[in-house]
């Protein structure tokens, strides 16, 4: 379903493809968030990458809401909080921050940590709050799927972090076109910063991008490309095929694969060679637009760290809490600091990048 105009005019009407290419593409500093590809039907994605396939309309659409091609955090701030993120807030806004993890053994048995983005996804849906939740799951050769789901039994089967970039919030478009009127979605942070940006932009667009209620954001340092990882580390380095995989881990600093009984590990500052390019110039390790933020690091083995940021976000969480759908613990101050040391690692590595990009002349148009 293409958008429709609601507003007089675009605000970027004759930048088309061409430029989005130019400034964000071609520069690697794409994060294939799947927004373009989602709301523009002349937009499809080929080699991981966004690709035209039909006449450019130049409507200004593609590159508006391109969370690259231009992203100012404290506009969006201002917009979702109030407020924008002072200099102490070195996680960005949120209301509380607790170790938390699910009560429900089905979600305990498959989760990457603690099960908290499946849990809330749930409680979320049995709720009301969402009548959808867009996820990604994956194939057996562990390529990426984005997937709408309607029930418990399909969240908690696309629970696991997959670790390869994708498209996701190509699912929210399908989600719209099936006609769901509250959709959830979980996703890493450059995908929430491509949805709010959707949601609070005054561009002369509307698809619907009012019936996206929820959005939980994934703790994430960077992301790997499929095409560079499972044939180089997983088979030719550890001697896995795709399918043979069970999960993924990263703790400690080492990059860790297990396929049954078989562990194979790595230290995680080997694996650059594997790196999704379009990651270091994200300076969002916490997911800092998100209603709900989750990772591991900071808590307990089989536990989460939980940021809830907005009053949404909070509202969730505490009806979780009071329906024991989630058990909560408390982030010590050495979890606390290693939260911030992590963040702060992924902001100096962002800031490096733009000044590489800008004495070659690449200008970035980010704003912290």
């Amino acid at each position: 379903m293409a958008a429709k105009e609601k507003y007089p005019e675009p605000t970027y009407l004759e930048c088309g493809f061409d430029e989005l290419e130019h400034d964000v593409i071609k520069r690697e500093l794409c994060c294939y968030c799947g927004n373009c590809i989602a709301f523009c039907p002349k937009i499809d994605h080929n080699e991981n990458r966004p690709k035209l396939v039909d006449y450019d309309p130049l409507c200004g659409l593609c590159y508006a809401y391109c969370p690259r091609s231009f992203l100012d955090m404290g506009f969006i701030e201002k917009k979702l909080f109030g407020k924008a993120r002072s200099q102490d807030e070195k996680l960005g806004i949120y209301q509380k921050a607790v170790s938390s993890k699910a009560t429900g053994a089905d979600i305990q048995g498959v989760a990457q940590d603690g099960g908290v983005v499946s849990a809330l996804l749930a409680h979320a849906l049995d709720s009301g709050l969402i009548d959808c939740a867009v996820v990604t799951t994956r194939n057996d050769d562990w390529r990426t799927v984005p997937k709408v789901v309607t029930t418990v039994e399909e969240i908690v089967a696309s629970a696991g972090t997959k670790y390869t970039i994708s498209p996701s919030i190509t699912a929210v478009q399908e989600a719209l076109d099936q006609g769901f009127e509250n959709i959830g979605f979980a996703g890493t942070p450059c995908q929430i910063q491509a949805l709010r940006k959707v949601q609070t932009l005054e561009e002369p667009y509307q698809f619907g991008q009012d019936k996206i209620k929820l959005l939980i954001g994934l703790f994430c340092m960077e992301n790997f490309e499929y095409e560079l990882l499972f044939p180089g580390l997983i088979k030719e380095n550890f001697g896995f095929n795709p399918e043979d995989v069970d999960r993924f881990e990263i703790q400690k600093g080492m990059f860790r694969v297990r396929a049954g009984e078989d562990v194979k590990e790595v230290p995680l500052a080997k694996t650059n060679e594997y790196l999704w390019k379009g990651c270091s110039s994200c300076f969002d390790f916490t997911a800092e637009l998100a209603d709900v933020a989750v990772g591991s690091v900071g808590s307990k083995n089989r536990w989460s760290t939980v940021l809830a940021r907005t009053d949404i976000g909070a509202k969730l969480y505490d009806s979780a809490l009071d329906a024991k759908v989630v058990e909560e613990g408390t982030i010590s101050e050495k979890g606390m600091a290693l939260i911030e040391r992590l963040a702060g690692d992924k902001e100096k590595r962002f800031f490096d990048k733009t000044k590489e990009l800008e004495e070659q002349g690449v200008s970035v148009n980010i704003k912290r």
